[in-house]
């Protein structure tokens, strides 16, 4: 791991680099970008002290700084792929989960922004920066990485402090141009204090999940006006000791912005600001090489959605086939869902592992054939930890609310139940938000039943 001494906030001239394989582009330095403590009034006073370089190296194959602007495409989007009755599997599962070793590859692939995700160290400490794209942190190293157009950001962190005290959470902008910045903000953060614990169902994880998937966000933000070298303080919670908080936004700038998810002991914009010189105490977890399949992040990665179309034609006998669901390297499946990072700090995982505040969209066109069948869809956790939970979130079928709620006990949820006639074709639409605390992998199930 390497050690950096404070460094200015640059504005790096990046490269693109394919989201697929980031590759390490040249760095173009310019002049340090101060970021101006704000007075009473709003108004500023002066300006921070910064000091230092403004490089990041890359470290190893693919790594390296990359570019995060504007809506990305990878291989979600073309022909879904056509799962034959041969390839059914007989008997039903009636919602226990199916054998590793028989799921299919998922079709489709990344798609949409990249997100900037806060969650190493998950626990924290103390006061200082838990993770922002201008530049490498002071111990934990990593690239900067350009961030504008429309991104997302999602942290997740709990507070654990050696005497008790609480800490605030913040969703700092600030803008390192020579002009003003434009900024929309929306989504939704919260504590647990607030949605009344972390029990399925009450937890911040739900309640996010919940917001972003009915379009209900807590925080709008729009058209705000940042001056050059000038803060703005996004979204904010106070976390006391041991209290979780959980959150997923949606930005939309018209420059490039520097975005830090900071802690402080106050609620102080300015004490925000200087947080980001130093880095916050936490249990900073390390990935191992290849990472396994729990690696934290603490990084930008490549995109927000996963796309894709299953097309099956039941088989007139009952049966079933599956489909992995969020895999990770490491996780002994064939197929790596988890998106790419385009920059991420040392040790912190280089894909998005367990793919938290991304979703999955998948279009599910079901036929019968040659007779009358009933297609059951499930969606199921294969985890299988004595854990409070494996899923807690909300999806859409269709576009109507459904609570995927996984535990112990109860691994799984029935999507749909349709009656086919023969030769009908229907297609069934299934989008969900992976919420904080899930456990990987998932899978999704469909069944023949007779009519």
């Amino acid at each position: 791991m390497r050690s950096h001494q404070p460094c200015a906030l640059l504005l790096f001239t990046i490269a693109c680099a394919p989201a697929e394989s980031p590759a390490p582009p040249p760095t173009v330095p310019i002049a340090p970008v101060p970021i101006e403590l704000l007075g009473p009034d709003g108004e500023g006073e002066g300006e921070g002290e910064w000091e230092g370089e403004g490089e990041g190296e890359g470290e190893g194959e693919g790594e390296g700084e990359g570019e995060g602007e504007g809506e990305g495409e990878g291989e979600g989007e073309g022909e879904g792929e056509a799962v034959p009755t041969t390839d059914f599997l007989p008997g039903l599962l009636d919602g226990a989960r199916p054998a590793r070793a028989t799921l299919r590859p998922l079709p489709g692939g990344g798609v949409g922004d990249p997100v900037l995700t806060s969650n190493n160290p998950e626990v924290v400490s103390g006061a200082g920066l838990l993770y922002g794209n201008a530049r490498p942190l002071v111990t934990r190293g990593g690239q900067g990485v350009r961030l504008a157009g429309r991104f997302g950001v999602y942290l997740h962190h709990l507070v654990d402090t050696d005497d008790g005290r609480p800490l605030f959470i913040s969703l700092l902008i600030t803008n390192p141009n020579s002009t003003p910045v434009h900024v929309d903000v929306e989504g939704s953060g919260y504590s647990q204090t607030e949605t009344g614990g972390l029990a399925p169902g009450q937890s911040p994880d739900y309640r996010v999940s919940e917001d972003v998937m009915l379009d209900t966000p807590d925080v709008l933000h729009q058209d705000v006006e940042i001056a050059p070298s000038r803060p703005f303080l996004a979204w904010q919670r106070r976390a006391g000791d041991r209290v979780e908080v959980d959150g997923r936004f949606t930005l939309h700038t018209d420059a490039p912005v520097f975005v830090y998810v900071v802690a402080t002991e106050t609620a102080d914009i300015n004490d925000a600001v200087r947080s980001v010189l130093v880095d916050a105490p936490g249990d900073y977890r390390v990935s191992g090489d290849p990472p396994p399949p729990f690696g934290r992040e603490a990084g930008v990665y490549a995109f927000d959605t996963w796309r894709g179309t299953i097309d099956v034609t039941l088989p007139s006998s009952p049966g079933h086939v599956g489909f992995m669901v969020n895999t990770a390297t490491g996780a002994g499946f064939p197929q790596v869902q988890a998106f790419p990072a385009l920059a991420h700090l040392d040790g912190s995982a280089r894909e998005a592992v367990g793919m938290y505040g991304n979703i999955y969209d998948l279009e599910i066109v079901l036929s019968a054939s040659p007779g009358a069948r009933r297609a059951r869809v499930w969606f199921t956790s294969l985890a299988t930890a004595d854990i409070s939970r494996y899923w807690d979130g909300v999806g859409l079928v269709d576009g109507v609310a459904l609570d995927l709620r996984h535990v112990p006990s109860s691994p799984s949820t029935l999507l749909a139940d349709i009656p086919l006639a023969a030769g009908e074709r229907r297609t069934l639409r299934f989008a969900a938000m992976v919420p904080g605390l899930a456990s990987i992998p998932q899978a999704l199930v469909i069944e023949s039943v007779s009519p």
